[in-house]
């Protein structure tokens, strides 16, 4: 249903006449080929009565009388065959709307005058449908009996044999006003040479007016009914000019004469196929994008809880040290994201089953469709908020358990809250897999507005086109060096944070003794103030990468003109590359992450409820050491890679416009130096300061207060912050 209005989604498709045209000869064709083939003749040796009499030829509807047109298909060569005029997009015309300017555009009355300058009409009065909204014009079929008696010869007059004519015809795009007067001549005609016609209409096709969105396209269209449509025979003038009555009428009135009118152009005529979508089809889209929820949650479970065999067998290796940990947690992970997008096809592919492009005319509703996948992933939207916020609710549990000191003589709260906390881990993956489909999701739904924003739609995205591909190694590319942005500012950060810890340790003996606190809001203060600035280096590459491919690769190439107008399609074509590589590679690099963090976290979680002998263990001291390497996996890298998708996508369909702009090549120059500049601004940025440095830094000023203890000077103070008030 559309609308909540109760009316069923019909779709429509316009179909070229000479679509229909070139089908048929390539048809006979194969039927003279296959009569060679079956007869061991050669193909010219097979003549056009031998294809009429083939049960073949007799389901394209010929005629007996059809033998000289077989002939000539015969001689037309299909490899030269123009393409039809494409029709995609084209949509029917609405009368009502007087912002239409192209129904102002001048056309021939359907009656004219040879001569006679008030011919001229406009598309708006020609193909103005009446009062109650009908088309005035329609294609006929006509069945025509003509019947002529015998005469003998008198005088110079030869004899006139008796006659007897029995055909069926179409004809139109023709105004049914203007038809039946036609009829109505026709037959005083044939009366006055003393012949019986008999002309009945036997059906008619309504035509309606479709146009593209800026009015450049003109088709007329009527729906099946011909069993032959491209032999249609037109009763009007269909071309038009794009400038208006009165000024074709100045144009003509000029001395320059006829000569001097601008170039016509061709309303094309189609068929308007059409097909009705069965409800359920959309209960069905939106049904398998709640499996794919289920299946994130299966292979999230599956992976990451501590019942399952992949943490245990991460968990089983800990005895060996934190490298075969880290071995078999990655490998794992690895496979889950594989699996993971196996689950995301086949969910998105259903669409494409469900409502084939060949059956609805596009590929609009298949995008449809995708989008239904993702409403019926966010279904379970509820479910996975509180999976979500389960996961903090136990960690901080844990945390608050432990800090109250209870796990020391409470073994069974502490196993207690430690499940817990593996609990939460494993919901939290789960989330973090559901919000990447979702990205990914949305992000091939908007891939294809993207399409039509840039117009790309008549010429794809071909692999074999060298801008394309670089563009596709520059997405795959881009989650890598985003990842690598984000994991280092979780090391910068956390390194700052141990160098404040220890600092207060050494300047405040009193807190190992429990005799004084630490200065808690100082940590905050770091890790607050680190996970502001570290968000500009990330910021910049997500907006500035996608405008640097976009204009970048438009230097230098030549416009392509389409409906007139020329556009520079060589930079959206690569930046449509560039996203189907972000997008690929963006939801691996997230689940791998996500899931790798997951999988050491619970192995850690696993060895202290028990395995291998529990807390202060080597195997947990490995597991500590893995579950350390995993936190600014799963808990940065991974999850922000679903904005990054989601962001890359939006800039490149807002800016889509603007690519797509014929700028000379100084311009272009300057965007791209520009969004380049930006880029090294935020790779220096996030390479700025190492953990190596940091490190080094760190032992410089141990060893500084060490000296400084020894010499008995008080040991180094922080910086005192600066407190603002009210004046300030």
């Amino acid at each position: 249903m559309m609308g909540g209005s109760g009316l069923p989604i019909s779709t429509r498709t316009l179909v070229p006449l000479e679509q229909f045209r070139q089908d048929e000869v390539r048809a006979v064709k194969a039927i003279r080929e296959g009569l060679a083939k079956a007869t061991g003749k050669q193909a010219y040796q097979i003549t056009a009565v031998e294809v009429l009499a083939s049960p073949e030829a007799k389901k394209l509807n010929f005629a007996p009388t059809d033998e000289p047109f077989v002939n000539q298909m015969f001689q037309q060569r299909t490899e030269t065959f123009l393409a039809p005029p494409n029709l995609a997009g084209l949509q029917k015309v609405d009368f009502t709307d007087q912002t239409l300017a192209f129904l102002n555009y001048a056309t021939m009355k359907p009656q004219f005058t040879p001569g006679d300058q008030d011919n001229w009409s406009d598309l708006r009065t020609v193909f103005q449908p009446d009062a109650t909204g009908k088309s005035t014009y329609v294609v006929a079929k006509i069945h025509q009996v003509l019947d002529v008696e015998a005469k003998p010869s008198q005088g110079n007059t030869p004899a006139r044999p008796a006659q007897h004519n029995d055909a069926t015809l179409w004809v139109g795009p023709i105004s049914e006003r203007v038809l039946d007067t036609e009829i109505d001549k026709a037959k005083a005609n044939a009366a006055q040479q003393q012949a019986i016609l008999k002309l009945e209409k036997v059906d008619t096709r309504s035509v309606e007016l479709y146009a593209s969105a800026d009015g450049s396209h003109l088709a007329l269209a009527f729906p099946p009914g011909p069993e032959r449509p491209h032999t249609v025979r037109p009763a009007i003038q269909l071309s038009y000019f794009a400038n208006t009555k009165d000024e074709i009428k100045k144009i003509q009135s000029s001395p320059s004469g006829p000569q001097g009118l601008p170039e016509a152009k061709t309303i094309d005529l189609a068929v308007a196929t059409g097909a009705t979508v069965p409800w359920f089809m959309f209960a069905l889209t939106i049904a398998f994008g709640i499996g794919m929820a289920f299946a994130i949650e299966f292979l999230t479970d599956y992976y990451v809880s501590t019942h399952k065999k992949p943490v245990q067998e991460v968990a089983g290796v800990a005895t060996a040290g934190p490298a075969p940990m880290i071995i078999q947690g990655f490998a794992l992970a690895l496979e889950s994201s594989v699996f993971m997008v196996f689950s995301i096809v086949f969910a998105l592919i259903m669409p494409l089953v469900f409502f084939p492009p060949s059956l609805y005319g596009g590929m609009i509703l298949s995008f449809y469709g995708v989008a239904l996948v993702g409403l019926g992933l966010l279904t379970t939207t509820g479910y996975v908020l509180a999976m979500d916020t389960f996961g903090p609710i136990s960690d901080n549990a844990q945390g608050v358990f432990e800090m109250s000191g209870e796990g020391h003589g409470n073994v069974y709260g502490l196993k207690a809250v430690q499940r817990l906390d593996a609990a939460g881990n494993t919901t939290k993956a789960l989330t973090k897999g559901f919000a990447i489909a979702t990205a990914v999701v949305a992000a091939v739904a908007l891939f294809h507005s993207y399409l039509e924003a840039s117009k790309l739609q008549a010429f794809g995205l071909r692999l074999d086109t060298p801008e394309i591909f670089l563009g596709l190694l520059i997405g795959g590319a881009a989650p890598y060096l985003f990842s690598a942005s984000t994991i280092n500012a979780v090391g910068r950060a956390s390194f700052q944070l141990i160098n404040e810890v220890r600092r207060q340790f050494r300047s405040d003996p009193g807190i190992m003794t429990r005799t004084s606190k630490p200065d808690y809001a100082r940590c905050v203060s770091i890790v607050t103030a680190a996970a502001q600035k570290e968000l500009i280096g990330p910021a910049i590459l997500a907006i500035a990468l996608p405008i640097a491919v976009g204009f970048g690769f438009s230097i230098g190439k030549a416009p392509t003109i389409i409906n007139g107008q020329p556009y520079n399609l060589t930079g959206a074509q690569a930046l449509g590359g560039f996203l189907a590589g972000a997008i690929l590679s963006g939801q691996l690099m997230a689940v791998l992450l996500a899931n790798s963090g997951g999988i050491w976290d619970n192995a850690k979680k696993l060895i202290e409820d028990g395995m291998h002998g529990g807390k202060g263990t080597e195997a947990h001291k490995a597991g500590v050491v893995v579950d350390t390497v995993g936190d600014p996996f799963k808990d940065t890298a991974g999850p922000a890679l679903n904005p990054l998708i989601k962001v890359m996508n939006l800039v490149a369909l807002l800016l889509a416009p603007i690519y797509i702009r014929p700028f000379g090549n100084a311009v272009l120059v300057t965007v791209t130096v520009t969004a380049v500049a930006l880029l090294a601004v935020s790779i220096w940025w996030s390479k700025r300061g190492s953990m190596s440095s940091a490190l080094a830094e760190a032992k410089h000023e141990e060893a500084a207060a060490l000296a400084a203890a020894t010499d008995g000077a008080p040991p180094d103070q922080p910086k005192a912050k600066k407190k603002l008030t009210v004046d300030d």
